[in-house]
């Protein structure tokens, strides 16, 4: 082997090698954040509203009627990977020893995919399955987002307008990593897979916010409600790394449930 041929070959091998670091950094990127849930629930109420309305509660539904006040239910596990052009989120809720043996071992698993651009996360896919529900699919097709159940194969169920700029229940939490928290309230497209809706998020007072033993600044961030929406939403954005440290549904009057999500620990970035 000449000279030249010896210094392709070398130039091969330290190209290659800078291709497996560049393809290992690329997998490393997937950061995790893991929550504790916890429902705070009125069974009683909830049964009322069944029993005035006629309506048949969901298999989901059981873990609210195992819920008395307020208890621990499960733990939440995030899996974050955010390319420079392209992100997707992958959430698996596992329910607590109690609930997940009276319930059979169901999970809620969530999952978003979608493109990343100047104005933060852009969903292209969303899919929801709570327990043994019918997974729920929300994608953008062309300038619609259709919905679907159990396979994007089969004829939508509906659809909603697409304006360009479309968000999720994941992406929500972490459409502010790497960007500015908003100084003032905005209005964000949020598809839950079911349907589309638009929050408005106002932003609220710096807190003080107790965390790991210690405290962290965090900002505030709330939706508004309405008379056809009574849902409310609540987060808490810590104020260095803009992740969120607590998450609060409140779901519909219906339902007399909350649900709160606290983040255990901030990962390392």
């Amino acid at each position: 082997m000449n000279h030249i041929s010896l210094y392709i070959f070398n130039l091969r091998f330290v190209c290659l090698g800078i291709l497996l670091v560049l393809s290992f950094g690329a997998a490393a990127q997937t950061i995790q954040f893991e929550y504790d849930l916890k429902i705070t629930a009125d069974p009683a109420k909830r049964a009322a509203y069944l029993k005035q309305s006629g309506e048949t509660p969901s298999p989901y539904e059981q873990v609210l009627s195992l819920v008395k006040g307020s208890m621990q239910v499960a733990t939440l596990v995030d899996k974050v990977d955010i390319r420079k052009d392209q992100y997707h989120i992958n959430s698996t809720g596992t329910l607590g020893a109690v609930l997940s043996t009276a319930l059979s071992d169901q999970k809620l698993i969530r999952d978003s995919v979608g493109s990343v651009s100047k104005d933060g996360l852009l969903t292209n896919t969303y899919q929801e399955k709570r327990g043994n529900t019918d997974l729920l699919i929300a994608k953008v097709e062309k300038s619609v987002l259709n919905f679907y159940k159990v396979s994007s194969r089969t004829p939508p169920i509906g659809s909603a307008p697409y304006g360009g700029h479309l968000l999720d229940m994941l992406t929500v939490g972490y459409q502010f990593m790497g960007r500015d928290l908003p100084a003032k309230s905005i209005v964000l497209p949020v598809t839950d897979g079911r349907s589309l809706k638009s929050y408005t998020l106002v932003r609220g007072e710096v807190w003080d916010f107790p965390f790991d033993g210690g405290k962290v600044k965090a900002i505030r961030y709330y939706k508004t409600t309405s008379k056809e929406d009574t849902a409310t939403f609540e987060v808490w954005f810590s104020e260095k790394e803009h992740v969120p440290l607590r998450s609060i549904i409140g779901l519909n009057a219906q339902y007399g449930a909350t649900i709160q999500a606290d983040l255990k620990k901030i990962p390392k970035f």
